[in-house]
């Protein structure tokens, strides 16, 4: 009986000692874990939070950068890797940039919104996701902007060239004095078939 009862208490440090070792080491792992999932979770609703604010502007580099990390953070993820992989096909492999190449293109980036909202807790449907707030200022800033850059690339590639019109000079009234004075020289000093009249005077 003595001896069950040595055994048993042997057992119990045994497992007292590796609790004290293992737990600051399981600790740390647990910790490591729900940093990693947090920081993921993050990345996730980040992506979601930027094609949600830029929905209107899909050009915008930090629309772009968010499309591109969709299959990063959502590895694995069926649902919205084959609503990535089908939007992305359209954007890419489409000759045809029409009326109906945009509505499409609305069409399946809702739905690879609408399976990323899920994912991170947000049910909104397309009619929401479709209403977007972008000021008609907004839309002819974007039209200058582009006109401006497409212009300067065609000016410093050589296939455009300003147009310059003088409209008016300003004029000093004695330089003005002097200049017609002159001009009246020039003409007195040549012949009416445009040779130079020259005087030899006696010596």
């Amino acid at each position: 009986m003595a001896e069950e009862a040595a055994s048993i208490l042997k057992l119990s440090d045994v497992v007292i000692a590796a609790c004290t070792l293992l737990g600051p080491i399981l600790a740390v792992q647990a910790q490591k874990w729900v940093e990693g999932f947090r920081e993921k979770r993050d990345r996730r609703f980040n992506i979601f939070r930027t094609l949600m604010a830029t929905r209107a502007t899909n050009l915008t580099a930090a629309h772009v950068e968010a499309i591109n990390a969709v299959p990063i953070d959502f590895y694995g993820d069926k649902p919205i890797i084959d609503a990535w992989e089908e939007y992305f096909e359209h954007l890419t492999k489409s000759a045809d940039t029409g009326a109906l190449w945009g509505q499409r293109r609305i069409d399946l980036f809702t739905k690879l919104l609408a399976a990323i909202g899920q994912r991170v807790g947000y049910a909104f449907s397309a009619a929401q996701m479709n209403r977007i707030y972008f000021p008609n200022a907004h839309g002819r800033m974007e039209e200058d902007a582009e006109a401006i850059r497409t212009g300067m690339a065609a000016l410093f590639k050589g296939d455009f060239n300003l147009p310059l019109a003088i409209k008016s000079v300003p004029v000093d009234p004695t330089t003005a004095e002097l200049q017609a004075t002159l001009n009246k020289k020039m003409n007195a000093a040549y012949a009416d078939d445009g040779s130079f009249r020259v005087t030899i005077l006696p010596q």
